[in-house]
């Protein structure tokens, strides 16, 4: 009887060991993986940048600003962001960067489901992170989100989201624009607006230069960002120029439109800002950038796949120095 107790016991304990040594193996391997999990993401921090073996690191002297232009009438409708243009203003080397991000671009944006809940990161088009967000400004902030993650989490400080009924206010800070047409996109618009050809645009037209396309013909938002950025190439130099002509003036007007869009721009913000347009360099032809990739037919909508080893090399260039030697 005392024997069979004896191995009764013995089983048990043996028992427990083998469940104790289970969950130690269980507790050793999740903080291995918990470890790894960390690893990654300690990878993915912004300040370093590793290419090719060489370190780079961020310049800290970058303001980025995330300009959204939305395809609804008004702020307060849930839409998508129509235009992605992210405008980088360098303190350092005193340089202005435009980086055009096509619309179509196919890459991780924050989910949610109906009521609210958190879904994660998926591939998804770029343009729809905005329409995830509850609000103007969670819009904003999921873009701004999605944007960084795109390009190595790199972060975004400021936003300014623009609806189509602000569109004339924005256009007559500078008033009649003369734009030079990069394609034949809008030839059945307008016959003259053929490319190559200099044209005028005012309140009434530029709606349609900005927004018009054929959606039955693939890729055709690539013809439209080319007259986006067209257009806010020749908006620079004539808000540059209204900015010499009456500083304080012109910096009032352009606040009195942010204080009805959608953004985290402040009034001394916009002070500095302008004052960086007026001294810093800005070269069309060279500070003037779209990220590279490859446009495909998608089951439902067009693609923009991104190539990732040129979002790199720019990203690079854009964003970072080579770390000192010590």
């Amino acid at each position: 009887m005392v024997m069979k107790n004896t191995t009764k016991s013995k089983a048990i304990l043996v028992t427990i060991i083998g469940l104790v040594i289970v969950l130690i193996i269980t507790i050793v391997f999740s903080q291995k993986m918990f470890i790894k999990d960390v690893d990654n993401t300690e990878s993915q921090d912004y300040h370093t940048l590793v290419v090719d073996g060489k370190s780079y690191e961020y310049n800290t002297s970058i303001v980025s600003i995330l300009l959204l232009g939305l395809d609804v009438e008004n702020i307060d409708e849930r839409g998508q962001a129509d235009a992605i243009e992210l405008l980088l203003l360098d303190r350092e080397h005193k340089e202005i960067y435009l980086l055009s991000i096509p619309r179509d671009t196919m890459t991780d944006i924050r989910l949610f489901d109906v009521e609210g809940n958190d879904l994660g990161w998926q591939e998804q088009h770029l343009n729809l992170a905005y329409a995830y967000g509850s609000t103007p400004e969670s819009g904003c902030m999921y873009t701004s989100q999605a944007v960084s993650r795109l390009l190595k989490n790199v972060p975004i400080t400021r936003y300014a989201a623009l609806s189509i009924s602000m569109l004339e206010r924005v256009h007559n800070v500078v008033g009649k624009l003369d734009v030079k047409v990069p394609n034949n996109s809008l030839v059945s618009y307008h016959s003259s607006w053929r490319e190559g050809q200099t044209i005028t645009l005012t309140s009434d037209n530029v709606e349609t230069f900005l927004r018009a396309r054929d959606t039955d013909q693939d890729f055709s938002n690539q013809d439209r960002m080319e007259r986006q950025k067209a257009y806010l190439i020749a908006y620079f130099e004539a808000f540059k120029k209204e900015l010499e002509k009456d500083f304080d003036n012109t910096v009032t007007k352009v606040y009195d439109i942010i204080n009805n869009l959608t953004s985290n721009i402040s009034f001394s913000d916009m002070e500095d800002f302008a004052n960086m347009v007026l001294e810093y360099h800005f070269d069309a032809n060279s500070n003037c950038y779209t990220l590279e990739g490859k446009n495909i037919v998608g089951n439902y909508h067009d693609e923009y796949n991104v190539d990732q080893e040129a979002l790199l090399a720019l990203v690079k260039k854009l964003f970072y120095i080579e770390e000192e030697k010590q």
